[in-house]
């Protein structure tokens, strides 16, 4: 820079001696829109064939110098900053050229591909200066060297299609990069915590599932809720949650009943659920057991008698048909269990007899 300083200033006189640009001195660059650092070459021509020294100047600053040679002359540079180009003689000054940059721009995902789990973008931008990062509308910060960390937006579902955008500064063009992010779904049990159980519950929920309410904890009511869908997609009944019932999940819809009119309770002996049903509509989807030798009555009841609290060992009953009943009951395994009654887990018996109790229709089917 020193030297090209004292070029400058040697031919200064002369260059000033000759203000604008002069229609005999000429500069074009090869590639007007260059990479960052890569080689740049600009070529120039001056109506004289003896040598002269030519000083490349950028925004006002002398970058290079040469000697023209047959009226032409040459510049190689790397292209590291942007900006407006002169070539200056003691002829005059050519017009300016103006060359931009493009950026470069790397990019990676990093971390463990699960739902639940944090997964970053990491890379780096050069020149650092070039402009400001976003991914998705979410600034990026670049730091030191370029080099930038950014989480990615996963928390809300498993999968993030997105950009990471560069919001250029004047003389550098825009870069773009497309990030996809697909996560797996961890397996998922009791006891598991977290935001996949979250994202469990939720879809259970939509499914209409009976669940007390939608957490990050997977505790017995969860495992409940898992069994009965597993019943009503005829996968196998494990309450645990792996690729297979996530994949069943994503492809679910909510059951529909034998009878699409009217309100009533639909017993389903082969799936070993209860339903109900408002206006020919699955409301609410119960895990149950029914008789272990299969003699639950087959048929369409009605409840003839309800009891708020414990009859003998049956708790909030619900009688149709001499002594069977729909009942809370300690212990409600997958599958048939019971002496002939219908078993719900005993904390949806309370809400069950109050929504339905006496007069309702069940309808009991093998």
């Amino acid at each position: 820079m020193r030297r090209l300083a004292l070029l400058a200033a040697a031919v200064g006189g002369l260059v000033l001696a000759a203000p604008g640009w002069a229609a005999n001195v000429t500069l074009r660059v090869d590639h007007r829109v260059a990479r960052y650092d890569d080689m740049v070459r600009f070529r120039g021509s001056i109506a004289s064939v003896s040598p002269l020294q030519v000083l490349l100047f950028r925004d006002g600053v002398a970058v290079r110098s040469t000697v023209s040679s047959g009226g032409a002359f040459v510049f190689d540079l790397h292209a590291r900053t942007p900006g407006r180009f002169v070539a200056r003689t003691a002829l005059g000054d050519s017009a300016p050229v103006l060359l931009r940059l493009q950026p470069r721009l790397r990019s990676q995902i990093v971390g463990r591909r699960l739902f639940g789990q944090r997964v970053y973008l990491v890379g780096r931008l050069l020149p650092a200066r070039a402009g400001r990062l976003v991914l998705g509308r979410k600034p990026v910060r670049v730091g030191p060297g370029g080099r930038f960390r950014a989480l990615v937006p996963t928390s809300r579902g498993p999968r993030f299609v997105g950009r990471l955008r560069l919001r250029p500064r004047f003389g550098y063009v825009p870069v773009a990069r497309k990030v996809r992010v697909q996560l797996a779904f961890p397996a998922l049990q009791m006891s598991s915590h977290g935001p996949a159980v979250l994202a469990l519950k939720q879809r259970l929920w939509q499914l209409h599932y009976a669940l007390p309410g939608i957490d990050a904890g997977f505790g017995y009511r969860t495992y409940e809720a898992v069994l009965a869908f597993q019943k009503v997609n005829w996968t196998p009944r494990t309450g645990r949650v792996d690729a297979a019932v996530w994949r069943a999940l994503s492809r679910a819809s909510v059951p529909q009943p034998r009878v699409r009119s009217g309100d009533y309770l639909e017993v389903d002996k082969s799936r070993q659920v209860v339903m109900e049903v408002r206006g020919g509509r699955v409301e609410r989807v119960i895990h149950a057991s029914t008789g272990a030798t299969g003699n639950t009555p087959v048929g369409t009841w009605h409840v003839y008698s309800e009891v708020a609290g414990w009859s003998w060992v049956l708790w909030q009953p619900m009688y149709f048909l001499r002594g069977f009943a729909i009942h809370g009951y300690p212990e409600v395994p997958p599958w048939p269990a019971s002496h002939g009654c219908v078993r719900v887990p005993m904390w949806l018996a309370t809400g069950l007899r109050e929504r339905w109790g006496y007069g309702s229709v069940v309808r009991v089917y093998a």
